[in-house]
C-alpha cells in the first residue's frame, strides 16, 4: 500500500481502545492487538473469554464488529473497515468465517430482547415505539451508506418481525440496495442482511 493510503497509527489505535472499552463493559477481558491489510483494520483477539466474545455461531462477535463500525463510521465516515479475529475466529464482510470457530458455540448471555411491549395501548409506550422505530430507520439509513461506500453486505443484528418491517420499509426505495432477511437459531428472530444490488 502507499505510504500516502496508510491508514493513520491514530485510527488503528482509536480501533484498539474503542473495542477494549466496549468489552470492559461487557466485562470481557482480552489482549487486542491491531494490523493494517488491504485498507482494512483487523482487530486480533486473544482471550479466555473467547467463547463469550464469539457467542453461539458467531452471533455475539457479529454484533460487537456491526457495533463497533457503527461507532466509528458515526465520528467518521472516513473511517476505514474494522474487522475482529477472536483467536482465529473472524467473519468478513461478506459472512465468511474461519475452520476452527464451530466449536465456540457458548451461548452469549447478551442477547437481544425478542420482543418489546408493542401491545400495550398507553401514550408512554406508544412514544417509546415511536422512538424506537426511529432509531430503528436510522440504523437502516447508516448501514446502507456503508454498503454503498465498501460495495459489501452488511449484517444487522437479529430481529423480530417488525423490527426488520422497519428496516425493509425504510430501504425501500434505494434502488443501490437490497434487503433479504436470513435464519437465525432462533426462529422468533432474524437477521437483516444489506447489499449492493449487484450482488
Amino acid at each position: 500500500m502507499d505510504e500516502e493510503k496508510r491508514i493513520p497509527e491514530e485510527k488503528i489505535s482509536k480501533a484498539i481502545t474503542t473495542l477494549a472499552t466496549m468489552l470492559d463493559y461487557l466485562g470481557l477481558n482480552a489482549e487486542l492487538k491491531a494490523e493494517e491489510k488491504n485498507g482494512r483494520i483487523i482487530v486480533k483477539a486473544s482471550s479466555d473469554d473467547a467463547g463469550r466474545i464469539i457467542g453461539r455461531k458467531g452471533q455475539t462477535l457479529e454484533s460487537l464488529q456491526f457495533l463497533i463500525n457503527r461507532m466509528m463510521f458515526k465520528m467518521d465516515y472516513e473511517f476505514p473497515k474494522i474487522y475482529i479475529d477472536v483467536d482465529g475466529y473472524s467473519k468478513d464482510g461478506r459472512g465468511e468465517r474461519s475452520n476452527e470457530s464451530e466449536r465456540r458455540r457458548d451461548e452469549s448471555p447478551y442477547r437481544p430482547r425478542e420482543k418489546f411491549s408493542r401491545h400495550e395501548d398507553d401514550s408512554s409506550s406508544h412514544r417509546n415505539d415511536e422512538g424506537r422505530d426511529a432509531i430503528l430507520a436510522q440504523q437502516a439509513l447508516d448501514a446502507a451508506k456503508e454498503v454503498k461506500r465498501w460495495g459489501e453486505p452488511v449484517s444487522l443484528p437479529p430481529m423480530n418481525s417488525h423490527e426488520r418491517r422497519i428496516i425493509h420499509t425504510t430501504l425501500d426505495g434505494d434502488k443501490a440496495i437490497t434487503t433479504e432477511s436470513h435464519e437465525t437459531d432462533n426462529p422468533s428472530l432474524k437477521k437483516v442482511v444489506i447489499k449492493p444490488l449487484s450482488l
